[in-house]
């Protein structure tokens, strides 16, 4: 039996051809079950990643890309990175304080119309923008190298899956990185911030993201 509940794999042998993933497999993009089956395919892009306090790895930009993750260390801290397993929750219940960005996410793919309960990630793509994770409860400093890594694993994503859609869900992963990309994209705060519910002239960033969705 799969280790998956909602994620599909058949993309896995080429992201394995793209350096990050060579050196950091589990930071691979989460690719839903049902992407693209159910309307337009949508690849969702977060931040970063976090790593525990005790972590140092990744503290340096540097080290951190020209390291592997076999260099974590401990068998729990590869988990911290392991996107497929923090998405692909069976039922689709984040219970983690950090995990917010994931319930409000899946709370919000049920309004923009993804029909069913439990994990509706299964419809759609996930993936981190910046490959390096930042430090526990703050925002990545952002090196040149974030940049160009993020850059070519990125642009190495959409050219393997195709996506309709490219949905920053980070304000902060959008500025950077959006202009790097070779489609164009939209962008929406992050969901975890006040600014998912604050209203603004265009709405708040559920409504827009909702509205980037359903393509309104």
């Amino acid at each position: 039996m799969s280790e998956f509940y909602h994620h599909q794999q058949q993309f896995d042998n080429t992201f394995e051809q793209l350096p990050h993933y060579k050196a950091y497999p589990r930071m691979a993009p989460f690719v839903g079950s049902l992407y693209g089956h159910c309307g337009p395919k949508i690849l969702l892009v977060a931040e970063s990643h976090y790593l525990p306090p005790e972590s140092s790895l990744h503290l340096d930009a540097q080290r951190w890309y020209a390291g592997s993750q076999a260099d974590l260390g401990t068998d729990d801290q590869p988990g911290w990175i392991y996107t497929r397993k923090i998405i692909d929750k069976e039922h689709g219940q984040w219970v983690a304080r950090g995990h917010e960005i994931y319930r409000r996410l899946n709370r919000a793919l049920g309004e923009a119309g993804y029909e069913g309960d439990g994990n509706l990630f299964r419809y759609v793509a996930f993936m981190n923008g910046f490959q390096r994770p930042a430090v526990t409860g703050k925002s990545l400093n952002v090196q040149p190298e974030d940049l160009e890594v993020a850059r070519q694993t990125l642009n190495g994503v959409i050219d393997i899956i195709e996506p309709d859609r490219v949905i920053f869900v980070s304000t902060k992963a959008k500025r950077h990185l959006s202009k790097h990309l070779e489609i164009a994209s939209s962008g929406v705060p992050h969901p975890a911030s006040a600014w998912w519910y604050r209203a603004s002239r265009l709405g708040t960033g559920k409504e827009r993201f909702i509205r980037h969705v359903s393509g309104v």
